[in-house]
């Protein structure tokens, strides 16, 4: 059962988009373009691991699927891409997706090969880790789940990292707790059927009831604090520019790609645009909310009676 869809990033995206539209810097732009990728191909990842997840589990009754949640307990925080709360515990899945050739290494660590460049990340799973604490901390303080469940150890919170399928990977076998999106379910379905004795006993003896499962969702989902992170206060410097500079821009825009009219939404923040005209003569459609978006695009003479009957 999906208890929670990923929260939408496009406020996000449509917000570095301005920026990049708006920067007159090339080293600027390109620091808010790496974000906007960045940005982009987490959600890609995301949603395609999602996608394989949600077609095995969507109609599952005894697991509960929730995407994209983070918590914060204890002053320490745990931003989780999808995890998954049965009877007999909690799984967290972080996903992972690279546009170069990806290796492995021994300690987890990752190392990507793109356009003669390498460059290396942390182990996801350690991170990953670290969030299955703040979850079973979370739990652990806002739940009884009875003395029987204390005494085998508690709730068990697991973790992985899910591989977006269409990263290339060199390892001919990924380690322990890596495996891609597409082959997750599977993978887990071998693993459970595979638990021994003395395992299946234990994870029988700290077997919690459906409606306890809904409750620890219902938890998480209530103490959900996403972050909008505030890209126009990092690219501040892009909001210095005066209107004279900015007059002077819409002169150079003659794009027609998109056809766009009074009264449509801009295309970067979603206000209607209106109709203006500037000191030379030249009209054009801006964003209303100006100064704070500062879309515009250039009309064509033959388009302005057009604009103004309306």
């Amino acid at each position: 059962m999906i208890f929670k869809e990923a929260d939408s990033k496009q406020k996000q995206i449509n917000t570095l988009k301005m920026l990049l539209h708006q920067s007159r810097s090339d080293k600027q732009k390109a620091l808010i373009q790496k974000d906007l990728n960045i940005l982009q191909s987490g959600i890609e990842a995301e949603q395609q691991n999602a996608y394989y997840i949600d077609f095995y589990l969507r109609d599952s009754k005894n697991l509960l699927v929730l995407h994209d949640i983070r918590i914060e307990h204890n002053g320490r925080s745990a931003q989780i891409d999808h995890m998954l709360i049965s009877r007999f515990g909690i799984e967290l899945l972080e996903s992972k997706s690279f546009k170069g050739e990806l290796t492995i290494n021994e300690d987890g660590s990752l190392k990507v090969a793109h356009s003669n460049r390498v460059q290396a990340y942390p182990n996801p799973l350690e991170q990953s880790r670290r969030h299955a604490k703040v979850v079973e901390e979370f739990i652990k303080d806002k739940t009884d789940l009875g003395k029987r469940v204390s005494l085998l150890g508690g709730f068990e919170v697991d973790s992985r990292v899910l591989i977006n399928p269409n990263t290339p990977i060199t390892n001919k076998n990924l380690p322990e707790h890596f495996v891609r999106g597409d082959a997750f379910l599977t993978k887990r379905n071998d693993e459970i059927n595979k638990i021994g004795i003395l395992k299946s006993f234990k994870l029988v003896s700290k077997m919690i009831s459906i409606d306890t499962v809904k409750e620890i969702a219902q938890l998480l989902l209530d103490a959900h604090k996403p972050i909008d992170f505030d890209y126009t206060s990092k690219y501040k410097l892009m909001q210095q520019s005066t209107p004279e500079e900015e007059q002077s821009q819409v002169v150079k825009q003659t794009s027609t790609k998109d056809k766009l009219k009074e009264g449509d939404a801009c295309p970067f923040c979603g206000q209607k645009l209106v109709l203006r005209k500037s000191k030379n003569e030249i009209y054009f459609l801006g964003c209303s909310s100006f100064p704070k978006c500062r879309f515009s695009r250039r009309v064509a003479k033959a388009d302005v009676a057009t604009h103004e009957e309306r």
